[in-house]
């Protein structure tokens, strides 16, 4: 860490520096923009420890950092793309379509979408490519970055990674393909030109492929695995399949392209580095990191446009105060004066409900005296009809007088603090780009209406989300929503109420 702090003081150029970072289960794999790899072997427990290690020694302190994601650590979903939603709002929105997907709630997902190429929809509408990941462990991959002083400008995945290596192969602009076995399990993608088509898992292990007793039936399996993605190119995709496999392993010994020409119908060759100008000392380990590197580094790549996602959305990167500090004393401001609002009008509900009692129970005093003083005069005489007529008449106004003075205790016995609670959820709960234009909170029921404006759509769900952490909501559903676009097209404005009678205008 010394020498990081050094770097930064003295102005050193480690901010411009690149780096491509993909955390493994046995370690972390590392590339420089000048195509030097690295794979640093260590538990999760000792990650930071390792990687601060490899940090102050290569002198990477503030270096801007993309994180590959590994095949395992996400999912990716083809959908139809709805109709008026921007670009930028793609990934919120379509990502609740997931629910039944995914093994987790949407809510705890970050994703982001690619474009699905045209000429492969045959006929299914405008596709795009939806990635979600759990939102837990990339926060955590974030965290890891972020404390070993580099500063995290992107998260990429595997598939798209590999795809500028396909890329480069794919001189014709006919169409490669390529297979990266990774030890537990291997990885084949297709593209043409700088889209990727096609992107598998191939369930078989390099330990499999070792193991004598299970060699053969590996050999098969993985054959079937790859013939089959091809066959899926072909006749879902329709596309013409790439003539040439290129196989990637580190594990060179075992002759796989030989062992597995008999079972596919294109030819399968061991990844000639010396093609790409490169000599054969790359970690295998790295391939993906070090082809993500190529879609900045290559200057045949550069140049083009690629598909490309972003999974270090709003909701990970680090609040900069300084540059919301307006938005969050406009804020502030209106939840201020939204409870001081509160609050008098309790104020002022309890002291008109004060006087009310006190003039009840001055009129009860007073109709106590009158009933004493008659009662007495009464039993210092003889009966007089009409003294017990009117005697019977006060008896019955002192009646009603104390059934009206114990519904006023009732109402003064009623809970009349009961909005403080929700209103100050809702006021640690809003985010930046976000402002509530009405409130209304229902006692009795305990319904709920919020009306708003949001500068981006996905803040929305998330306010909610946060709303529900909050014990003055917890219970509570919000089955009306809705949301839409103002005129000027520059907000989001957005009404949710816990009932859809609460959400209408009176």
């Amino acid at each position: 860490m010394i020498r990081g702090f050094i770097t930064k003081i003295t102005g050193r150029s480690s901010r411009r520096q690149r780096l491509f970072l993909e955390i493994r289960p046995d370690g972390i794999a590392w590339a420089t923009a000048g195509a030097e790899t690295g794979f640093i072997e260590c538990p999760s427990a000792r990650r930071e420890q390792e990687l601060s290690s490899v940090v102050d020694q290569m002198g990477w302190a503030g270096a801007r950092a993309t994180l590959v994601l590994p095949l395992d650590q996400y999912q990716v979903f083809q959908l139809e793309r709805p109709d008026g939603v921007d670009q930028s709002e793609l990934g919120d929105a379509l990502k609740w379509k997931l629910k039944d997907l995914l093994d987790y709630s949407p809510s705890e997902a970050v994703s982001d979408v690619f474009p699905f190429p045209e000429d492969a929809s045959r006929g299914r509408g405008d596709l795009v490519n939806v990635v979600a990941a759990r939102k837990s462990l990339v926060r955590d991959l974030v965290d890891l970055v972020s404390a070993c002083d580099l500063e995290l400008v992107s998260i990429d995945i595997a598939e798209l990674a590999l795809s500028h290596l396909v890329a480069l192969l794919d001189e014709n602009q006919r169409g490669a393909a390529l297979v990266h076995m990774r030890g537990r399990y291997g990885q084949m993608v297709v593209g043409k030109g700088n889209t990727l088509y096609l992107s598998r898992r191939l369930d078989v292990s390099v330990d499999d492929l070792h193991d004598a007793s299970q060699q053969e039936n590996a050999v098969q399996s993985l054959a079937l695995e790859m013939q089959r993605s091809l066959d899926y190119y072909e006749s879902q995709l329709g596309q013409v399949p790439p003539t040439k496999i290129r196989f990637v392993t580190r594990d060179t010994s075992l002759p796989l392209s030989s062992m597995l020409g008999s079972y596919v119908a294109s030819t399968v060759e061991t990844l000639d580095w010396a093609d790409l100008g490169h000599d054969d000392s790359i970690d295998k380990r790295c391939l993906s990191v070090w082809s993500a590197r190529l879609g900045e580094a290559d200057p045949k790549l550069a140049s083009q446009k690629h598909q490309h996602i972003n999974l270090y959305t709003d909701e990970l990167r680090p609040v900069k105060e300084h540059l919301q500090a307006g938005t969050a004393a406009a804020a502030l401001t209106l939840v201020l004066v939204g409870l001081v609002f509160a609050a008098g009008f309790v104020r002022y509900q309890n002291a008109e409900l004060d006087n009310l009692l006190l003039q009840r129970q001055q009129q009860v005093d007073r109709l106590e005296q009158s009933v004493a003083q008659l009662t007495q005069e009464a039993q210092s005489r003889q009966p007089d009809p009409q003294v017990e007529a009117a005697l019977d008449r006060v008896s019955e106004t002192l009646v009603r007088r104390e059934r009206l003075l114990a519904q006023v205790e009732g109402l003064m016995s009623e809970d009349t603090t009961g909005f403080a609670e929700p209103l100050s959820a809702l006021a640690r709960q809003v985010p930046g780009g976000l402002w509530l234009t009405r409130i209304r909170l229902n006692a009795q029921n305990g319904d709920v209406a919020l009306d708003g404006q949001a500068q981006s759509g996905r803040l929305v769900p998330s306010y909610l989300e946060a709303l529900g952490e909050e014990p003055a909501f917890q219970g509570k559903t919000f089955g009306a929503f809705r949301m839409d676009r103002s005129e000027q097209g520059n907000w989001i404005e957005f009404r949710v109420a816990t009932d859809e009678s609460t959400g209408e205008d009176s």
